[in-house]
């Protein structure tokens, strides 16, 4: 997410609104911060967003009821991966096999690894878990041989080292079918299922993929100025191909589908907007 505001703050800056990237401890430290007023933007993904506003799963019994949505941002797209000349070739293929589990430095990407195995009909009883501390190691566990299999966001840094270090990787597809999306979903309430398409800096997608997603989002506190929404609103939809020089993800912002309902308030500045523009909340 620091990436994410580097990019913003250098667009800001072209638009005369000024601003200053303060890093911190993960989403988890961040997203109080903004309930609390103590940072005036924040970025998260959707499930996180709910669960903060409204004290459930990661956020549990700790609501944070300042919170309000300003834009849907792009999909954070995801997977497991393997190495390209591995003997698994589908999701089913991982029963018995040593897969990354627990996260115990990161608490949030064990859900994920439970929503992908529920996308395939199974669960974390039906492979080998293997104990990692984080995402990082996840990827390294993979590198060193540790497990079969790891789990990454799509276009990522981490996934192009491992591409390299093993010789090139290979990631699963996911399932699309009504039920196996109901799979994932009882883990990730917001999330989905999309299609991607080979890049040169998508290494491991090899043909046209079904990946699961779940969306970044941008979030203030309710006491922000209507003013300054509208105009942060203006520079991520006006200033796109600019936020995108400094985070290619943002080729993935479409206007249309910034106001979303997932019962999280959108600000009232950002629903006056969108109306003005004539975007109605999506599903």
């Amino acid at each position: 997410m620091f990436a994410l505001g580097n990019a913003l703050s250098k667009t800001l800056a072209d638009a005369d609104i000024a601003s200053a990237v303060q890093p911190q401890g993960g989403t988890g430290v961040l997203i109080p911060m903004v309930n609390a007023g103590g940072l005036d933007l924040g970025f998260c993904g959707t499930p996180e967003l709910y669960d903060s506003f409204h004290g459930v799963g990661s956020s549990e019994g700790k609501p944070n009821p300042n919170l309000r949505a300003i834009g849907i941002l792009f999909p954070n797209r995801f997977a497991l991966f393997v190495r390209k000349d591995s003997s698994i070739e589908t999701m089913q293929d991982l029963r018995g096999r040593r897969v990354p589990y627990d996260f115990t430095d990161q608490a949030s990407s064990k859900g994920n690894i439970d929503a992908l195995l529920a996308n395939a009909g199974m669960t974390i009883q039906d492979v080998q878990p293997v104990t990692v501390k984080n995402l990082i190691d996840n990827v390294d566990a993979l590198i060193q041989g540790r497990t079969d299999v790891a789990f990454f966001a799509l276009g990522q840094a981490k996934v192009a080292e491992a591409d390299k270090a093993v010789g090139g990787i290979r990631f699963l597809a996911v399932s699309a079918e009504p039920d196996a999306v109901a799979g994932l979903r009882k883990f990730i309430r917001t999330g989905y299922v999309g299609k991607v398409n080979p890049a040169v800096d998508l290494p491991g997608v090899l043909e046209p993929l079904a990946v699961a997603q779940y969306d970044v989002i941008a979030v203030v506190n309710a006491a922000m100025p209507a003013k300054l929404v509208t105009a942060l609103l203006r520079v991520f939809i006006e200033r796109r191909d600019a936020l995108a020089i400094g985070m290619p993800l943002f080729r993935g912002l479409v206007a249309d589908r910034m106001y979303q309902n997932f019962q999280v308030p959108y600000h009232d500045a950002a629903v006056a907007f969108y109306y003005e523009q004539g975007v109605k909340p999506a599903p």
